[in-house]
């Protein structure tokens, strides 16, 4: 994998916090209630694009069969940033998302490697929405945080393929928690997931493609990784 574009991560907190101040007034518009944008949920999600910046610069394949694993540290970093203390506290939490991660044989990573197999071909748009749905709809990949760790995974895909990372935004918020809460309520299996998941993904992919920034916002003028501490706990 060729070296890539680092993060503008500076940049990318500037566009949460302007969600943040305003999620109240969005939330108006959302078709299911979400958990309040605390600045911890805030800065756990940069740690998270610090995270996945730093997969797409080494080359790392979160769809390789001995790098999937990797996928967990993007959820507990979502759930409990970098603070070793926050990670002691979830140990159990963190022990259950990784044998649900592994051995849900309905939702688990077996079902969300066997779609990206079979789809590799596809656009980058439909790889990564169809990828989102895999997580986001029943049974889900992960016991908490599937919404945010989906959209870091989505943009760890986008990024690979050089466009910008997807970012939550004031333009694009109802747009991505109201397909989002669809998705949660859909299953994976079954008759009627056969023609229903399809469709969202299609949706979904139009979404990603439609919103996507201009191919420089979000990255810096150089490949030089941002000064960027994270967590400060």
């Amino acid at each position: 994998m060729p070296a890539k574009r680092r993060l503008d991560l500076p940049a990318i907190e500037c566009a949460l916090r302007d969600v943040q101040q305003r999620f109240t007034e969005l939330s108006r518009y959302f078709t299911e209630p979400r958990d309040p944008f605390t600045d911890e949920v805030l800065q756990n999600v940069l740690d998270g694009y610090a995270l996945i910046d730093d997969y797409v610069a080494q080359g790392v394949d979160l769809f390789d069969l001995q790098q999937v694993d990797l996928m967990l540290e993007i959820n507990a970093t979502v759930l409990c940033g970098r603070d070793p203390a926050a990670r002691a506290e979830s140990k159990e939490h963190l022990a259950a998302t990784e044998k649900h991660f592994f051995n849900n044989t309905e939702g688990g990573i077996k079902d969300l490697f066997n779609w990206y197999s079979a789809h590799r071909t596809e656009s980058v748009w439909k790889r990564a929405a169809g990828v989102y749905v895999r997580i986001l709809s029943r049974p889900q990949l992960f016991l908490e945080g599937n919404n945010r760790t989906g959209s870091l995974i989505v943009s760890y895909l986008l990024m690979c393929a050089g466009h910008p990372p997807f970012v939550l935004s004031l333009a694009n918020a109802e747009g991505y928690f109201n397909p989002s809460s669809v998705i949660r309520n859909s299953a994976k299996h079954g008759v009627k997931a056969l023609y229903e998941l399809p469709k969202i993904k299609k949706k979904y992919a139009a979404f990603l493609e439609e919103q996507s920034p201009n191919p420089t916002e979000f990255f810096l003028r150089d490949k030089q990784p941002p000064i960027y501490q994270g967590s400060q706990k």
